[in-house]
């Protein structure tokens, strides 16, 4: 079961919801230790300094940065206490702003609030229906892990999520990209209207279920036939085949690419049809006379 990472309130005007807060993701990538291969044993990760070359406990380790000069200033535990966030046990509701308004980059890790108790759950669910039907974001701040956190907060069912953010300053500016990019790349109106053809063709209703990690299902597939003792073979490069050229004709590309997506979707569409006229035809079939 999913264990609380911070507790304390929800703070909005004068009101507080005490609540909990739990990770709404986990991570399920496959995980390796490094091992000694002729006895199996598990490699040691040992602090050496690199002038005296003997190991340092960490009684004798200091935190450093470096400055442009390549000097260090070395900074204490007590050092950095000093610099630490209060630590609080209330999320401050600071504003409330239009969703569309936060660009993607923005967003970091998600959260999932609960109400901490039966008598906290009227507030909770108070803040969570004016927040639906406001359609607006809370934007607020808090202390998690001794780091000061920026956040978003919105509905989602009947819950509330928590969302970390980053700072401004951490989101790099587009045009420092852009820069580098040919201004005089414009598109031609058929070229545009190929590619927004080819993004109706492919337009489908969200469904999360449809995608998953495929690199971590064949790692965990090879790790079981590992276990028994099957032999793992290498898929050899084909390197007869021509690699792709640098500047391909853009609209032969976009017109080869519509027209197969729309053969596949065709495809598609018929084995549906012809999949459930089977099926009709087997009921139609079960349900008559026998001879």
């Amino acid at each position: 079961m999913a264990r609380p990472l911070w507790s304390g309130s929800l703070s909005f005007g004068l009101v507080n919801v005490p609540v909990v807060l739990y990770s709404a993701v986990r991570d399920r990538s496959v995980r390796f230790n490094q091992l000694h291969e002729p006895d199996g044993s598990p490699i040691e990760t040992r602090r050496m300094c690199a002038h005296e070359q003997r190991e340092v406990p960490w009684e004798e380790i200091a935190k450093g940065y470096e400055l442009d000069d390549g000097r260090w200033v070395l900074l204490s535990d007590a050092d950095l206490d000093s610099a630490a966030p209060r630590k609080s046990h209330t999320i401050d509701i600071e504003s409330f702003v239009e969703e569309r308004e936060i660009d993607p980059l923005y967003l970091d890790r998600p959260y999932l609030l609960v109400a901490e108790s039966e008598s906290a759950a009227r507030a909770y669910a108070l803040l969570g229906e004016a927040m639906r039907r406001s359609g607006k974001v809370a934007l607020g701040r808090f202390v998690l892990r001794a780091k000061e956190h920026l956040v978003s907060i919105r509905p989602r069912g009947e819950m509330l999520t928590l969302t970390t953010m980053r700072f401004h300053d951490e989101v790099r500016v587009s045009a420092e990209i852009a820069d580098e990019i040919d201004a005089a790349a414009t598109p031609t109106h058929e070229q545009i209207e190929n590619a927004m053809a080819i993004i109706e063709e492919l337009e489908v209703q969200f469904d999360p279920t449809r995608y998953r990690d495929e690199h971590r299902a064949h790692l965990e597939r090879i790790i079981k036939r590992k276990q028994k003792g099957q032999k793992i073979s290498v898929p050899v490069a084909d390197e007869s085949k021509p690699p792709a050229p640098t500047a391909p004709d853009l609209m032969g590309a976009l017109e080869q690419s519509l027209a197969r997506i729309r053969g596949e979707n065709a495809s598609k569409k018929k084995g549906k049809k012809t999949r459930t006229s089977e099926r009709d035809a087997d009921r139609s079939g079960s349900g008559s006379p026998r001879a």
